[in-house]
């Protein structure tokens, strides 16, 4: 602001430099404002600097950076600027680690980083008839179906449990906050049974339990959809084996535990090997029973790998686990590679060898397969491995693969069959199978 002196000369005279008892008198704030400025300076160039000396941002949460935005997308370049400023600041993965430190040390509790709520939709109703092999549904309790964008609160990503066990959040949502009736899912899971019996060929589902269902000891007491997640499981299990006529691998899988065996790893979402030997057994018993009779397992090395649920918190773990050996006729170790990557289809199988299953298998399944696939390899003599995400995305092709076999496996994790995420089961690409599999009988 500046004043004007009337005089011989007009003279124009800044309002700090008029003596104190002049009416438009007003003194600098120079310290405050010299301050704000510096803070200013600080904030921008100190992250400019650290790019330009190579410090580069972490991808630390399990998940890509954000993409910077693009000026041609007009309002959504100012919407979506702010993800792409925060993922890339320098040092923010060390700044949410000390946070997380703090909340963890001094308040007992972890830094709620990514939590979330996700917006629900529905998909149309699949009407199928449940086929004469599968049970009739006992009398059970149903849950009303309520879409996710109708139920208040905020699932965590990952719930931190007694003795340092982590367990992912999807667990509780997906009981608490489908995208689709579990009635859907099972009448799907039933017309891809119906499509692959009626083309001649065996079909078995299997379902990788939760680690909140298998080991639900280390639990908090108390966390965000605890009563939900509850009796929606209680339904789930009900319903899937009488309905469906799902492989439950629960009560073997508590036998194990119960001899002080771990089944599931601690900052992991997955089972360990003898949760994955354990389904590569009854999977074979299912297909053709007695063929494991001969089968031989020991325990062999000390394994490593990086555990998943730490990452999702911003942090890092390792889990370490005991492998095995499976030699299938008693005298030879067969057991394969670990697999890592099934979006596209995985040739696996000793081959036509004494112990081993001889039927050929198209195998849909998802991560907790991947880890099993080196003991299918020793005890199956022809598997095609994929992801039912890919079948969701290509039926075409994932069809014709199943109609060059003579079974059908679907392996499918409780959450996703929970909440409805699983790609194989939406109608478009349940109609594109059922085709392809009408299309190649096998007689």
């Amino acid at each position: 602001m500046t004043a004007r002196e009337k005089g011989p000369s007009s003279i124009v005279v800044h309002e700090a430099w008029l003596p104190s008892e002049h009416p438009y008198h007003r003194p600098r704030h120079g310290g405050r404002q010299l301050m704000a400025l510096i803070s200013a300076l600080v904030f921008f160039m100190v992250p400019a600097l650290a790019l330009m000396l190579g410090v580069r941002p972490a991808m630390f949460e399990n998940r890509a950076l954000a993409q910077a935005p693009n000026p041609a997308d007009g309002w959504g370049f100012f919407t979506e600027l702010p993800a792409w400023a925060n993922d890339h600041l320098p040092f923010r993965d060390g700044a949410v680690r000390a946070v997380d430190g703090v909340s963890h040390n001094v308040f007992g509790e972890p830094f709620p980083l990514g939590a979330r709520l996700d917006g629900g939709r529905l998909t149309g109703r699949v009407a199928t008839p449940v086929p004469q092999d599968v049970p009739a549904v006992p009398s059970v309790p149903s849950v009303p179906f309520t879409p996710s964008s109708g139920v208040p609160g905020v699932f965590p990503l990952v719930v931190t449990g007694k003795n340092g066990w982590l367990y992912f959040g999807f667990d509780v949502e997906a009981k608490c906050a489908p995208i689709r009736p579990l009635d859907q899912t099972i009448d799907a899971v039933n017309r891809l049974r119906a499509a692959v019996v009626a083309s001649g060929r065996q079909f078995v589902f299997v379902v990788a339990p939760d680690k909140t269902t298998a080991v639900p000891q280390y639990l908090p007491p108390d966390y965000a959809g605890r009563d939900c997640a509850r009796a929606g499981t209680g339904v789930f299990w009900s319903q899937i084996t009488h309905r469906a006529g799902a492989v439950d691998l629960r009560g073997n899988l508590g036998a194990l535990a119960a001899h002080g065996d771990p089944i599931y790893h601690r900052l992991d979402t997955h089972w360990t090997d003898l949760g994955a030997l354990l389904m590569t057994r009854v999977l074979a018993e299912r297909i053709h029973p007695g063929s494991t009779m001969t089968w031989k397992i020991e325990p062999t090395q000390t394994a490593q790998s990086g555990a998943d649920l730490p990452r999702l918190i911003g942090r890092t773990g390792v889990n370490v686990y005991r492998q095995y050996s499976l030699a299938p006729s008693g005298d030879r170790d067969r057991t394969g590679p670990h697999v890592d990557d099934i979006r596209q289809p995985v040739l696996i199988g000793a081959g036509q060898v004494p112990g081993v299953l001889g039927e050929s298998v198209t195998m849909l399944a998802d991560s907790f397969s991947e880890s099993a696939a080196r003991y299918v390899t020793a005890g199956f003599s022809d598997v095609a491995l994929v992801s039912y995400e890919t079948a969701g995305s290509d039926p075409a092709d994932i069809g014709a693969l199943m109609a060059r076999r003579q079974v059908v496996v679907l392996e499918v994790v409780e959450r996703n069959l929970a909440s409805g995420a699983v790609p194989v089961l939406q109608p478009d690409a349940l109609d594109v199978i059922t085709a392809q599999l009408a299309a190649r009988p096998r007689r």
